[in-house]
């Protein structure tokens, strides 16, 4: 029997072996640890679907988006909503083009009296799409640059006959120092347009148009003389008329060898310096080859999902969005312009739509004996405009009058310091309590920005009259570049954000929300403000502040100017209706981003608005 003065020992000693056990972990906690990983397991395979390389950057009209577009619906479909909803399916179209795809005969071979040259490889030409498909083999020559302008005084076919032959034609312009004052000086005018070039060529008699990059555009890339891709847009009323490649320097410049000519560099030059282009015969050298080209029509649409409401409130709709496009390989809204690689945009917005689809399938498990109609909104062509939300507003599947509030995901994939960007916490007065009490919960602090505008699609309903919700989580080195990709995704944070949104559309979908008129906020606010954590903003966007409305035979009505915003500053108000842009007339929110995109900064540009009866002109000036 031990002493009763060795228990003081002991007593320790069991309390320091306790202490080194394994913590009991509850069952409630175990539950959660659980059910967290399955939401992110979820959040990740969606994420891994729709920012693969096979997506194509979910690009405008590309396969990839169409894909992006069915895994979406397949989603809503599988959580439970309704998306038998137009022409029985989840699709909204409001945008069609017809499409021209490669087929497998493609080929390019040149021949010097009568003896094929052997040295051309696949990867020294490629057709264009605006190409009609067929077998040719004419004579080739070199018709310059390919521009007729009689207001510039030039003309490369000027003494030269076009008819029946393979035309070799320079891009862009002679002269792009802009030494002379021709044509757009530095920049390009409409003959530099790949449109303009082919159909003057056709005009002429050509049978056949060979595009080869001049050296200005070569030098700019360092050397590289990289084919352009085989989609070009054209004007809506371009018709193929001819065979079209793109065929490399080096090989042109081997012909013009051959056949006793000065090379494509000691020509451009001549003319630089003379201003008087030469068009030649390449005398016995022979183009010939074929070209298969097969046509379709792909389409841009909205992906709609429907959890119908019950009960008394049933009739009005919260509406929940995220947009699912991207850059594609990049152009015009890329910050990385120099680059044709594609741009995943995990971040932007594959981030927002995971989270749009997680919150779909946690909304459909609710049970609530009264609540609203929930719209979940899968936009198309927000990177060009906002073009998927401004077509739902003007044709909403419900009357947009009873459509009650809007929560919208846009880059929330990069949730740094628990730190998340909210605007439009102002816009009802019920919102921010909402905000405050679920934020805590799941462990986020908020950076709040008042306003309901914004380059995002939320900015469409707030200018309808409905409060508006945005989570944001900053920008970042990465945004609008090939590097936004699935590896830097703060998959637990979409999680949590999409937590926090849970609690605040409870209270969405069952309690009555008050809509504030006015709001402090601008459309400056998202391009020019930070994220949540201020940093790595995109300087390089632009935007004019003014929400539109619906296109009339006048214009478009401008519905509101923010505060501080461009327009402001040129004397653009609340009620003008705009209705050109220098020479160009305004007839969508795309022609205008375009406009808009196309200034150069410093440039003053006349914008003529209607304004009463009266017709004035403001001056919009961007910023250097």
């Amino acid at each position: 029997m031990k002493s009763f003065s060795s228990f003081p020992m002991i007593l320790a000693f069991l309390l320091l072996s306790l202490s080194t056990l394994p913590q009991r972990v509850t069952v409630a906690e175990s539950s959660d640890a659980k059910n967290n990983a399955q939401l992110e397991a979820r959040i990740s395979d969606d994420l891994n679907y729709l920012a693969s390389d096979e997506r194509e950057g979910r690009g405008p009209y590309t396969l990839g988006q169409q894909a992006a577009a069915d895994y979406i619906a397949k989603q809503f479909a599988e959580a439970g909503l309704k998306t038998k909803l137009i022409s029985e399916g989840p699709f909204q179209v409001f945008s069609t083009r017809k499409f021209y795809d490669l087929g497998e005969r493609n080929q390019l071979a040149f021949s010097v009296h009568g003896e094929q040259v052997d040295d051309i490889d696949v990867t020294d030409y490629r057709p264009l799409s605006p190409s009609t498909s067929g077998k040719f083999d004419l004579p080739l020559a070199l018709a310059g640059y390919g521009i007729t302008s009689k207001k510039d005084d030039y003309d490369d076919y000027a003494n030269f006959d076009a008819q029946g032959k393979a035309v070799i034609v320079l891009r862009h312009e002679p002269d792009q120092a802009g030494k002379t004052g021709k044509f757009a000086g530095p920049g390009n005018s409409t003959f530099a347009y790949l449109s303009t070039k082919i159909q003057n060529a056709v005009d002429h008699g050509a049978a056949a148009v060979l595009v080869v990059t001049d050296e200005v555009a070569v030098n700019k890339k360092q050397g590289q003389d990289d084919l352009l891709e085989f989609q070009i847009r054209m004007p809506k009323d371009f018709k193929p008329q001819v065979p079209v490649f793109h065929v490399k320097r080096a090989v042109i410049d081997a012909l013009l060898k051959q056949a006793g000519k000065e090379s494509l560099a000691e020509w451009e030059a001549v003319v630089d310096q003379t201003w008087k282009p030469n068009s030649f015969d390449l005398d016995g050298v022979h183009a010939e080859g074929e070209v298969e080209i097969t046509t379709s029509e792909r389409v841009q649409k909205n992906v709609l999902g429907v959890l119908p409401g019950k009960g008394d409130l049933a009739s009005e709709v919260v509406v929940v969005g995220a947009h699912y496009d991207h850059l594609g390989r990049g152009g015009s809204g890329s910050l990385a312009p120099w680059t044709r690689d594609i741009h995943n945009g995990a971040d932007d917005n594959a981030s927002g739509t995971v989270a749009l689809l997680e919150t779909a399938r946690q909304c459909a498990a609710w049970d609530m004996p009264n609540r609203r109609t929930i719209l979940f909104i899968a936009f198309c062509a927000e990177e060009q405009g906002l073009l998927g939300s401004e077509y739902y507003v003007r044709h909403p599947l419900y009357d947009i009058k009873q459509t009650v509030a809007m929560l919208n995901y846009d880059m929330v994939g990069r949730l740094r310091k628990e730190s998340l960007t909210v605007y439009g916490h102002d816009t009802a007065k019920e919102f921010e309590a909402w905000l405050d009490e679920a934020a805590p919960e799941y462990g986020l602090t908020i950076n709040k920005i008042e306003g309901g505008y914004g380059p995002s699609d939320h900015a469409s309903f707030y200018g309808r009259g409905v409060p508006v919700m945005h989570d944001f989580t900053g920008f970042h080195s990465q945004y609008h570049r090939p590097s936004d990709d699935i590896e830097y995704i703060n998959v637990p944070g979409i999680r949590q954000i999409v937590g926090m949104n849970m609690a605040i559309l409870k209270h969405m979908a069952t309690e009555p929300i008050t809509p504030v008129a006015e709001s402090k906020g601008s459309l400056l606010d998202l391009y020019f403000g930070g994220g949540s954590d201020g940093a790595d903003a995109p300087q390089s966007h632009r935007t004019l502040g003014v929400a539109l409305g619906d296109y009339d035979e006048t214009g478009m009505p401008i519905k509101a100017v923010g505060k501080g915003s461009i327009a402001q500053k040129a004397g653009i108000r609340q009620g003008d209706v705009l209705i050109a842009w220098g020479d160009k007339l305004i007839e969508s929110l795309q022609d205008l981003r375009q406009a808009i995109n196309a200034a150069e900064p410093g440039q003053k540009i006349l914008v003529r608005i209607l304004r009463g009866e009266m017709e004035l002109e403001v001056e919009v000036e961007f910023a250097k």
